[in-house]
Protein backbone atom coordinates (compact mmCIF):
# COMPACT_ATOMS: atom_id res chain seq x y z
CA UNK A 1 0.00 0.00 0.00
CA UNK A 2 1.36 3.37 -0.97
CA UNK A 3 2.02 5.82 1.82
CA UNK A 4 -0.20 8.91 1.43
CA UNK A 5 2.40 11.56 2.33
CA UNK A 6 5.52 12.69 0.54
CA UNK A 7 7.10 14.26 3.61
CA UNK A 8 9.95 12.05 4.87
CA UNK A 9 8.93 9.96 7.84
CA UNK A 10 12.01 10.97 9.81
CA UNK A 11 10.82 14.60 9.69
CA UNK A 12 7.33 13.75 10.87
CA UNK A 13 8.44 11.86 13.96
CA UNK A 14 11.69 13.54 15.01
CA UNK A 15 11.61 17.24 14.11
CA UNK A 16 10.30 19.68 16.78
CA UNK A 17 9.18 22.22 14.17
CA UNK A 18 7.21 19.59 12.26
CA UNK A 19 5.68 18.41 15.54
CA UNK A 20 4.57 21.97 16.43
CA UNK A 21 2.98 22.49 13.00
CA UNK A 22 1.25 19.10 13.24
CA UNK A 23 -0.22 19.81 16.65
CA UNK A 24 -1.36 23.27 15.58
CA UNK A 25 -3.54 21.67 12.93
CA UNK A 26 -4.73 18.77 15.08
CA UNK A 27 -5.96 21.24 17.70
CA UNK A 28 -8.92 21.93 15.41
CA UNK A 29 -10.05 18.27 15.56
CA UNK A 30 -12.47 17.10 18.26
CA UNK A 31 -10.15 15.59 20.90
CA UNK A 32 -10.98 13.73 24.11
CA UNK A 33 -10.08 15.85 27.15
CA UNK A 34 -11.49 14.04 30.20
CA UNK A 35 -14.54 12.87 32.14
CA UNK A 36 -17.58 14.70 33.50
CA UNK A 37 -17.01 12.94 36.81
CA UNK A 38 -13.72 14.84 37.12
CA UNK A 39 -15.66 18.13 37.29
CA UNK A 40 -18.63 16.93 39.31
CA UNK A 41 -18.66 19.82 41.80
CA UNK A 42 -18.65 23.53 41.16
CA UNK A 43 -15.05 24.70 41.08
CA UNK A 44 -13.64 21.30 40.05
CA UNK A 45 -11.14 21.46 37.20
CA UNK A 46 -8.67 19.26 35.37
CA UNK A 47 -5.80 19.96 33.03
CA UNK A 48 -5.41 18.41 29.56
CA UNK A 49 -3.50 18.79 26.29
CA UNK A 50 -5.09 19.96 23.04
CA UNK A 51 -3.13 20.58 19.87
CA UNK A 52 0.14 20.78 21.76
CA UNK A 53 -1.25 23.41 24.13
CA UNK A 54 -2.15 23.09 27.81
CA UNK A 55 -5.86 23.63 28.51
CA UNK A 56 -8.12 23.20 31.51
CA UNK A 57 -11.78 22.25 31.88
CA UNK A 58 -13.75 23.58 34.85
CA UNK A 59 -17.23 23.32 36.36
CA UNK A 60 -18.76 26.76 36.95
CA UNK A 61 -22.24 27.68 38.15
CA UNK A 62 -22.94 28.46 34.50
CA UNK A 63 -21.76 25.04 33.32
CA UNK A 64 -18.60 23.25 32.19
CA UNK A 65 -16.19 25.39 30.19
CA UNK A 66 -12.70 25.07 28.82
CA UNK A 67 -9.86 27.53 28.34
CA UNK A 68 -6.25 27.60 27.25
CA UNK A 69 -4.08 27.36 30.34
CA UNK A 70 -2.32 30.74 29.93
CA UNK A 71 -3.00 33.94 31.82
CA UNK A 72 -3.90 36.81 29.48
CA UNK A 73 -1.49 39.07 31.38
CA UNK A 74 1.99 37.52 31.23
CA UNK A 75 1.10 34.00 30.00
CA UNK A 76 1.77 32.21 33.26
CA UNK A 77 0.05 28.80 33.49
CA UNK A 78 -3.13 29.16 35.52
CA UNK A 79 -3.18 25.46 36.44
CA UNK A 80 0.17 23.97 37.41
CA UNK A 81 -1.05 20.55 38.62
CA UNK A 82 -3.35 18.00 36.99
CA UNK A 83 -6.57 18.66 38.92
CA UNK A 84 -8.09 20.62 41.74
CA UNK A 85 -10.92 22.88 42.90
CA UNK A 86 -11.02 26.63 43.15
CA UNK A 87 -11.34 29.94 41.31
CA UNK A 88 -9.41 30.73 38.15
CA UNK A 89 -6.68 32.81 39.75
CA UNK A 90 -3.17 33.27 38.41
CA UNK A 91 -0.36 32.47 40.83
CA UNK A 92 1.98 35.06 39.27
CA UNK A 93 0.07 38.35 39.78
CA UNK A 94 -3.32 37.19 41.16
CA UNK A 95 -5.37 38.04 38.09
CA UNK A 96 -8.74 36.29 38.51
CA UNK A 97 -11.17 35.24 35.77
CA UNK A 98 -14.89 34.56 35.59
CA UNK A 99 -16.76 31.74 33.83
CA UNK A 100 -16.51 33.61 30.50
CA UNK A 101 -12.74 33.80 30.81
CA UNK A 102 -12.85 37.55 31.44
CA UNK A 103 -10.32 39.06 33.85
CA UNK A 104 -12.57 40.54 36.55
CA UNK A 105 -10.15 40.68 39.48
CA UNK A 106 -6.93 42.57 38.77
CA UNK A 107 -4.98 43.90 41.77
CA UNK A 108 -4.44 47.68 41.63
CA UNK A 109 -5.91 47.69 38.13
CA UNK A 110 -6.60 51.44 37.84
CA UNK A 111 -3.25 52.26 39.37
CA UNK A 112 -1.34 49.87 37.11
CA UNK A 113 -3.31 50.04 33.84
CA UNK A 114 -5.37 53.23 34.09
CA UNK A 115 -8.77 51.58 33.85
CA UNK A 116 -11.13 49.09 35.51
CA UNK A 117 -10.70 45.33 34.85
CA UNK A 118 -13.77 45.08 32.59
CA UNK A 119 -12.60 48.10 30.62
CA UNK A 120 -9.24 46.40 30.10
CA UNK A 121 -11.19 43.51 28.53
CA UNK A 122 -8.53 40.80 28.79
CA UNK A 123 -9.85 37.25 28.26
CA UNK A 124 -8.63 33.69 28.17
CA UNK A 125 -8.75 31.75 24.92
CA UNK A 126 -11.88 29.59 24.90
CA UNK A 127 -11.94 25.89 24.03
CA UNK A 128 -15.09 24.60 22.37
CA UNK A 129 -16.57 21.70 24.33
CA UNK A 130 -19.04 18.94 23.55
CA UNK A 131 -20.16 15.75 25.29
CA UNK A 132 -20.51 12.11 24.35
CA UNK A 133 -22.05 10.43 27.38
CA UNK A 134 -19.54 10.79 30.21
CA UNK A 135 -16.74 11.94 27.88
CA UNK A 136 -15.75 15.57 27.33
CA UNK A 137 -14.27 16.51 23.96
CA UNK A 138 -12.78 19.82 22.95
CA UNK A 139 -11.22 21.69 20.05
CA UNK A 140 -9.84 25.06 19.13
CA UNK A 141 -11.82 26.83 16.46
CA UNK A 142 -10.63 26.23 12.90
CA UNK A 143 -12.06 27.34 9.60
CA UNK A 144 -12.23 23.76 8.33
CA UNK A 145 -14.12 22.22 11.24
CA UNK A 146 -16.42 24.85 12.74
CA UNK A 147 -19.55 23.45 11.10
CA UNK A 148 -19.03 19.84 12.25
CA UNK A 149 -20.49 18.98 15.64
CA UNK A 150 -19.15 16.13 17.75
CA UNK A 151 -21.87 13.64 16.85
CA UNK A 152 -21.20 14.16 13.15
CA UNK A 153 -17.47 13.90 13.74
CA UNK A 154 -17.71 10.57 15.61
CA UNK A 155 -20.39 9.14 13.32
CA UNK A 156 -21.34 5.56 14.19
CA UNK A 157 -18.84 5.72 17.04
CA UNK A 158 -20.90 8.31 18.93
CA UNK A 159 -23.61 5.97 20.31
CA UNK A 160 -20.96 3.30 20.99
CA UNK A 161 -18.84 5.62 23.15
CA UNK A 162 -21.99 6.98 24.78
CA UNK A 163 -23.14 3.50 25.78
CA UNK A 164 -19.71 2.31 26.91
CA UNK A 165 -19.20 4.90 29.64
CA UNK A 166 -21.95 6.07 31.93
CA UNK A 167 -22.05 8.21 35.05
CA UNK A 168 -22.27 5.04 37.14
CA UNK A 169 -19.11 3.52 35.68
CA UNK A 170 -16.30 3.08 38.24
CA UNK A 171 -13.02 3.62 36.42
CA UNK A 172 -9.51 2.53 37.23
CA UNK A 173 -6.79 4.74 35.74
CA UNK A 174 -3.17 4.31 34.75
CA UNK A 175 -0.52 6.32 32.94
CA UNK A 176 2.60 5.23 31.05
CA UNK A 177 5.25 7.46 29.49
CA UNK A 178 7.16 6.61 26.31
CA UNK A 179 10.17 8.45 24.92
CA UNK A 180 8.71 8.20 21.43
CA UNK A 181 6.47 10.04 19.00
CA UNK A 182 2.76 9.58 19.66
CA UNK A 183 2.13 8.26 16.13
CA UNK A 184 4.35 5.24 16.75
CA UNK A 185 2.18 4.28 19.72
CA UNK A 186 -1.13 5.04 18.10
CA UNK A 187 -0.23 3.07 15.00
CA UNK A 188 0.63 0.03 17.09
CA UNK A 189 -2.99 0.07 18.24
CA UNK A 190 -3.93 -0.14 14.55
CA UNK A 191 -1.53 -2.99 13.84
CA UNK A 192 -2.60 -6.64 14.14
CA UNK A 193 0.58 -7.96 12.52
CA UNK A 194 2.94 -7.40 15.47
CA UNK A 195 1.14 -9.48 18.08
CA UNK A 196 3.23 -12.66 17.82
CA UNK A 197 6.60 -10.89 17.96
CA UNK A 198 5.77 -8.29 20.61
CA UNK A 199 3.14 -10.06 22.76
CA UNK A 200 4.10 -13.77 22.66
CA UNK A 201 2.63 -14.53 26.10
CA UNK A 202 -0.64 -12.64 25.63
CA UNK A 203 -2.20 -11.59 22.32
CA UNK A 204 0.25 -13.65 20.28
CA UNK A 205 -0.14 -16.97 22.10
CA UNK A 206 -2.50 -18.32 19.46
CA UNK A 207 -0.34 -17.24 16.52
CA UNK A 208 -1.11 -14.84 13.71
CA UNK A 209 -4.69 -13.83 13.06
CA UNK A 210 -6.53 -15.74 10.40
CA UNK A 211 -7.64 -13.37 7.62
CA UNK A 212 -11.16 -14.76 7.67
CA UNK A 213 -11.52 -13.97 11.40
CA UNK A 214 -10.76 -10.26 10.98
CA UNK A 215 -13.24 -7.59 9.94
CA UNK A 216 -12.07 -3.98 9.54
CA UNK A 217 -14.45 -1.05 9.34
CA UNK A 218 -13.84 2.53 8.33
CA UNK A 219 -16.28 5.24 9.42
CA UNK A 220 -15.41 8.84 8.68
CA UNK A 221 -11.93 9.59 10.04
CA UNK A 222 -12.07 6.56 12.30
CA UNK A 223 -11.72 2.78 12.09
CA UNK A 224 -12.52 -0.42 13.99
CA UNK A 225 -11.51 -4.05 14.28
CA UNK A 226 -14.14 -6.71 14.97
CA UNK A 227 -13.42 -10.38 15.50
CA UNK A 228 -15.47 -12.76 13.35
CA UNK A 229 -18.19 -10.26 12.51
CA UNK A 230 -20.58 -9.74 9.63
CA UNK A 231 -20.25 -6.91 7.13
CA UNK A 232 -23.00 -4.90 8.83
CA UNK A 233 -21.78 -5.50 12.41
CA UNK A 234 -20.69 -1.90 13.01
CA UNK A 235 -24.03 -0.46 11.92
CA UNK A 236 -25.88 -3.03 14.02
CA UNK A 237 -23.76 -2.27 17.08
CA UNK A 238 -24.31 1.49 16.71
CA UNK A 239 -28.06 0.91 16.38
CA UNK A 240 -28.20 -1.39 19.41
CA UNK A 241 -26.09 0.98 21.52
CA UNK A 242 -28.42 3.81 20.61
CA UNK A 243 -31.45 1.79 21.73
CA UNK A 244 -29.78 0.30 24.81
CA UNK A 245 -30.01 -3.23 23.45
CA UNK A 246 -26.33 -3.95 22.75
CA UNK A 247 -24.75 -7.08 24.29
CA UNK A 248 -21.02 -7.79 23.76
CA UNK A 249 -20.25 -10.78 21.57
CA UNK A 250 -16.56 -10.57 20.77
CA UNK A 251 -13.38 -8.52 21.11
CA UNK A 252 -13.68 -5.14 19.41
CA UNK A 253 -11.46 -2.09 19.19
CA UNK A 254 -12.24 1.39 17.88
CA UNK A 255 -9.71 4.07 16.93
CA UNK A 256 -10.99 7.65 16.96
CA UNK A 257 -8.84 10.18 15.15
CA UNK A 258 -6.59 11.74 16.21
CA UNK A 259 -5.44 9.85 19.34
CA UNK A 260 -8.20 7.94 21.17
CA UNK A 261 -9.11 4.25 21.24
CA UNK A 262 -11.87 2.20 22.84
CA UNK A 263 -11.56 -1.55 23.47
CA UNK A 264 -14.16 -3.92 24.83
CA UNK A 265 -13.13 -7.38 25.86
CA UNK A 266 -14.02 -10.23 28.19
CA UNK A 267 -11.82 -11.29 31.11
CA UNK A 268 -12.75 -13.81 33.78
CA UNK A 269 -16.43 -13.91 32.91
CA UNK A 270 -16.81 -10.11 32.93
CA UNK A 271 -16.91 -7.65 30.03
CA UNK A 272 -14.73 -4.56 30.32
CA UNK A 273 -14.33 -1.33 28.40
CA UNK A 274 -10.92 0.28 28.08
CA UNK A 275 -10.38 3.86 26.96
CA UNK A 276 -6.84 4.84 25.98
CA UNK A 277 -5.33 8.08 24.71
CA UNK A 278 -1.88 8.82 23.29
CA UNK A 279 -1.10 12.35 24.47
CA UNK A 280 1.71 14.09 22.53
CA UNK A 281 4.08 16.07 24.77
CA UNK A 282 6.96 16.52 22.32
CA UNK A 283 8.09 14.99 19.05
CA UNK A 284 9.80 12.25 21.07
CA UNK A 285 7.68 12.01 24.21
CA UNK A 286 4.15 10.64 24.77
CA UNK A 287 1.89 9.78 27.68
CA UNK A 288 -0.46 6.81 27.30
CA UNK A 289 -3.46 7.31 29.60
CA UNK A 290 -5.86 4.44 30.29
CA UNK A 291 -9.30 4.23 31.90
CA UNK A 292 -10.68 0.75 32.64
CA UNK A 293 -14.22 -0.02 33.75
CA UNK A 294 -16.60 -2.98 33.89
CA UNK A 295 -18.79 -2.59 30.83
CA UNK A 296 -22.03 -0.67 31.30
CA UNK A 297 -23.74 -2.76 28.64
CA UNK A 298 -24.59 -6.45 28.56
CA UNK A 299 -22.31 -7.48 31.41
CA UNK A 300 -22.47 -11.01 32.79
CA UNK A 301 -24.16 -11.04 36.17
CA UNK A 302 -21.98 -11.34 39.23
CA UNK A 303 -21.62 -14.66 40.91
CA UNK A 304 -22.26 -14.17 44.64
CA UNK A 305 -18.71 -15.10 45.61
CA UNK A 306 -17.20 -12.70 43.09
CA UNK A 307 -18.65 -9.38 44.21
CA UNK A 308 -16.22 -8.70 47.11
CA UNK A 309 -13.26 -9.44 44.84
CA UNK A 310 -14.36 -7.24 41.92
CA UNK A 311 -11.99 -4.31 42.71
CA UNK A 312 -9.06 -6.73 42.96
CA UNK A 313 -10.02 -8.47 39.72
CA UNK A 314 -10.25 -5.12 37.94
CA UNK A 315 -6.77 -4.19 39.20
CA UNK A 316 -5.43 -7.49 37.86
CA UNK A 317 -6.99 -6.73 34.49
CA UNK A 318 -5.43 -3.24 34.55
CA UNK A 319 -2.01 -4.78 35.28
CA UNK A 320 -2.49 -6.86 32.14
CA UNK A 321 -3.37 -3.69 30.19
CA UNK A 322 -0.20 -2.01 31.51
CA UNK A 323 1.90 -5.02 30.53
CA UNK A 324 0.62 -4.79 26.95
CA UNK A 325 1.19 -1.04 26.93
CA UNK A 326 4.71 -1.42 28.27
CA UNK A 327 5.61 -3.96 25.58
CA UNK A 328 4.27 -1.63 22.88
CA UNK A 329 6.10 1.37 24.37
CA UNK A 330 9.39 -0.52 24.29
CA UNK A 331 8.97 -1.03 20.54
CA UNK A 332 8.06 2.65 20.07
CA UNK A 333 11.17 3.80 21.92
CA UNK A 334 13.38 1.63 19.71
CA UNK A 335 11.71 3.10 16.63
CA UNK A 336 12.25 6.61 17.96
CA UNK A 337 15.97 6.02 18.56
CA UNK A 338 16.40 5.25 14.88
CA UNK A 339 13.79 7.64 13.48
CA UNK A 340 16.45 10.01 12.10
CA UNK A 341 17.76 7.17 9.92
CA UNK A 342 14.47 6.51 8.11
CA UNK A 343 14.83 7.13 4.37
CA UNK A 344 11.85 5.31 2.85
CA UNK A 345 8.12 5.13 3.43
CA UNK A 346 6.66 2.24 5.48
CA UNK A 347 5.16 -0.82 3.81
CA UNK A 348 1.75 -1.92 5.09
CA UNK A 349 0.34 -5.43 4.91
CA UNK A 350 -3.22 -6.70 5.13
CA UNK A 351 -3.34 -6.59 8.93
CA UNK A 352 -1.94 -3.04 8.90
CA UNK A 353 -4.75 -1.70 6.73
CA UNK A 354 -5.99 0.68 9.42
CA UNK A 355 -2.57 2.37 9.63
CA UNK A 356 -2.86 3.27 5.95
CA UNK A 357 -6.35 4.67 6.63
CA UNK A 358 -4.99 6.70 9.54
CA UNK A 359 -2.20 8.10 7.37
CA UNK A 360 -4.70 9.18 4.74
CA UNK A 361 -6.78 11.07 7.30
CA UNK A 362 -3.64 12.50 8.88
CA UNK A 363 -2.46 13.81 5.49
CA UNK A 364 -5.78 15.58 4.91
CA UNK A 365 -5.60 17.10 8.40
CA UNK A 366 -2.09 18.40 7.77
CA UNK A 367 -3.30 20.19 4.64
CA UNK A 368 -6.20 21.90 6.44
CA UNK A 369 -6.08 25.52 7.67
CA UNK A 370 -4.28 26.16 10.92
CA UNK A 371 -6.32 26.35 14.07
CA UNK A 372 -7.27 29.90 15.02
CA UNK A 373 -8.21 31.15 18.49
CA UNK A 374 -11.83 30.64 19.37
CA UNK A 375 -13.97 33.64 20.21
CA UNK A 376 -13.90 34.56 23.90
CA UNK A 377 -17.68 34.15 23.71
CA UNK A 378 -17.31 30.60 22.38
CA UNK A 379 -18.92 27.37 23.41
CA UNK A 380 -19.74 26.03 26.84
CA UNK A 381 -21.68 23.18 28.35
CA UNK A 382 -24.57 24.75 30.22
CA UNK A 383 -25.64 23.57 33.63
CA UNK A 384 -29.11 22.83 32.34
CA UNK A 385 -28.06 20.88 29.27
CA UNK A 386 -25.07 18.68 30.00
CA UNK A 387 -26.24 15.99 27.64
CA UNK A 388 -26.75 18.39 24.73
CA UNK A 389 -24.11 19.15 22.11
CA UNK A 390 -23.68 22.91 21.89
CA UNK A 391 -23.11 25.07 18.89
CA UNK A 392 -20.00 27.21 18.55
CA UNK A 393 -19.93 30.97 18.93
CA UNK A 394 -21.88 33.44 21.00
CA UNK A 395 -25.63 33.66 20.78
Amino acid sequence: MQHPEQQPWRTKVSDPAAFAAEQDRLGGQWTFLGLKSDVAREGDWFRAMLGGRSVFVQQFAAGIRGFENLCAHRHYPLRTVDRGNGPVRCGFHHWQYDSDGLAVGIPKCVEQFGMLPRQLGKKLERVQLALCGELIFGRFSSAAADDEDLESYLGEGFPILQAAFTRESAMLRSSLTANANWKFGYQISLDDYHIVAVHPRTFGKQGYLKPESVRYFRFGRHSAYFHEASSDALAVMARDCRSGAYTPRDYRIFQFFPNLLLVHFEAGGRWYVLLQQYIPLACNRTILRSWLSPAAFGSIKYLPWRRPFEPLITRVVMSYVCQIGGEDNAVCEQLQRHAHEIRTQPVYGRHEQRIAWFEQVYAVSMSSPRARPVSPHGDSITAGGLDRLLEAGSR
